[in-house]
């Protein structure tokens, strides 16, 4: 999870407050509780602003994947998102639901327009030209990502590759994880925890803008 210190439902209700990840993983678990299959969901950097672009193009890239730039931490430098995705019958596909509550799904800065078919973004006329912030833009170097239990190779319902966090790395060639509150988060045994067997399914291609 990439959250500040209030993030587990005890959490959150105890004090009354949390990020969007503890909004999805509150979010997460309700849905579980009554049989809907959910799973949290996010990026650890938008392709937008100052951070856009490749790692090997702009150093900014390793900074937001890292929450810092060597100096200082958080603030600008925490450019990620957090929400849930929920099995849906009906398509038999992964669906999506943004937080917290009151922001909606297709809103402009997160996903507009979303169809199965061209992603976020795609307006009829104009294709993606237009689409410019948010999961429209999702790509290398800001990938999206969904927590999954299966291992690479899995023949599953994940939605996309499944990865390996270990050996995720940037196209600089830099290793990154995707627990950009906490990159250095460690087991009680010392051992960072994106090396402890974490997996995620790349869905970068389920919601970037694509073309018809």
């Amino acid at each position: 999870s990439t959250s500040p210190p209030v993030a587990s439902p005890f959490d959150f209700a105890a004090y009354g407050y949390g990020s969007c990840t503890a909004w999805a993983t509150l979010l997460t678990y309700v849905a579980r509780a009554v049989g809907i299959p959910a799973r949290t969901a996010g990026t650890p950097c938008w392709n937008t602003g100052e951070f856009a672009g490749l790692a090997t193009q702009n150093p900014k890239v390793s900074f937001c994947w890292h929450g810092n730039d060597g100096k200082n931490s958080g603030g600008e430098f925490l450019y990620n998102h957090n929400w849930v995705e929920f099995w849906d019958d009906t398509q038999q596909e992964w669906a999506f639901i943004n937080v917290p509550p009151n922001a909606g799904p297709n809103e402009a800065s997160f996903c507009p327009n979303f169809s199965y078919k061209t992603g976020c973004g795609y307006d009829p006329i104009t294709a993606c030209n237009d689409a410019t912030t948010g999961a429209c833009v999702a790509s290398q170097d800001h990938e999206i990502f969904s927590i999954t239990w299966d291992f690479p190779g899995e023949m599953g319902y994940d939605g996309g590759d499944v990865i390996n966090v270990s050996s995720l790395t940037l196209s600089n060639g830099e290793h990154v994880s995707p627990l950009v509150w906490s990159p250095y988060l460690a087991s009680p045994l010392g051992i960072q925890l994106k090396d402890v067997g974490l997996r995620v399914v790349n869905r970068t291609d389920f919601y970037r803008c694509k073309p018809q």
